[in-house]
């Protein structure tokens, strides 16, 4: 059925009354023109609406919907939403920095702070800069592990799976040597 409406991908429109009719849900005489300006308002995208909408077998013409994401994928973030992230990792770090220095005094509890904040880091494993906050973290435990009594760094199981994650066996078998001697 051809309709005049400017910008109205004519093959598209008239798949998409074949379908209506093919499902017996065919279009009324009067919503016709309101489902051609419909469809028309999609501009260039109007056969992917209809694909969209034939193979979903919906009997409405809706957006494009983006790809679904498969499972351990993560929605692709705005510029807007990357800079909100970025300012509360900082304002994070900054108060993890002032609880590192002025609230927890002790080297055992220093490692367990630096724990937490390898857990909160790897909730953020898809930020950009990932890799280098873990090496300034992966560092500075480096440094607190070596001036720390390594039979109370070893007998404390956080801190353990915190060498192991961030050095492997290799850095559990190290401690637990130094542990040991």
């Amino acid at each position: 059925m051809d309709m005049n409406i400017q910008g109205l991908d004519q093959d598209a429109w008239d798949r998409w009354v074949a379908y209506r009719k093919a499902i017996r849900k065919p279009l009324k005489e009067i919503s016709l023109h309101a489902a051609a300006l419909k469809l028309a308002k999609y501009g260039a995208d109007q056969a992917e609406v209809v694909n969209q909408s034939i193979s979903n077998q919906w009997q409405g013409l809706f957006e494009l919907r983006k790809g679904k994401l498969q499972p351990g994928e993560k929605p692709e973030k705005t510029d807007k939403q990357k800079a909100a992230d970025e300012a509360r990792f900082e304002h994070q770090m900054n108060d993890n920095i002032r609880m590192w220095e002025e609230i927890v005094e002790t080297t055992i509890g220093r490692l367990r702070l630096a724990d937490a904040y390898l857990a909160r880091l790897n909730m953020n494993r898809g930020s950009i800069d990932y890799a280098e906050k873990r090496d300034f973290l992966k560092h500075h435990v480096g440094d607190l592990i070596r001036k720390s009594e390594p039979k109370k760094v070893y007998g404390d199981i956080h801190i353990v799976g915190l060498v192991r994650e961030l050095f492997g066996d290799i850095g559990v078998r190290r401690l637990k040597e130094r542990a040991l001697a």
